[in-house]
């Protein structure tokens, strides 16, 4: 059991540090709704999130950027008794030797009954600067 914001934030980073695909999408709450760049991704259920994570691993691996990524900060903003906004700052080391640099996601924490998690996250700030350094990140 996770129990609040800031664990599940740190649970997080445990998972992003492990480069478990599974692990990273056991901490969203379905639908999942990601919204980047005025695009907006839903992950319907698990078996949807467990793909998509672990696919996106791969394509960091692939690429070169690496997956040393690792949580350096975290802001929690109560919205409700049941819901706040995790400001959550990133830090990655890519693996091409390229310089590392940081940023934030705004993930939507919610706990529902027994169980919390991530319901949302924007990511302007992770994919502009990966496109950035990376432009063809996701043809590769």
């Amino acid at each position: 059991m996770i129990e609040g914001p800031e664990a599940l934030c740190r649970s997080y980073d445990r998972a992003m540090l492990d480069k478990d695909g599974r692990a990273i999408a056991g901490h969203y709450l379905f639908p999942y709704t990601s919204f980047t760049l005025g695009q907006v991704h839903t992950f319907a259920d698990r078996a949807t999130a467990d793909a998509a994570c672990t696919d996106q691993i791969a394509c960091f691996e692939r690429t070169g950027v690496g997956s040393d990524i690792r949580m350096t900060g975290c802001e929690v903003v109560p919205v409700s008794p049941d819901s706040a906004l995790c400001h959550v700052t990133w830090a990655v080391f890519p693996a091409n030797g390229a310089p590392g640099w940081e940023w934030t996601n705004i993930y939507g924490y919610r706990r529902r009954g027994d169980e919390e998690g991530f319901e949302f996250n924007i990511s302007d700030n992770e994919i502009a600067e990966l496109l950035r350094r990376f432009p063809d990140f996701y043809s590769l």
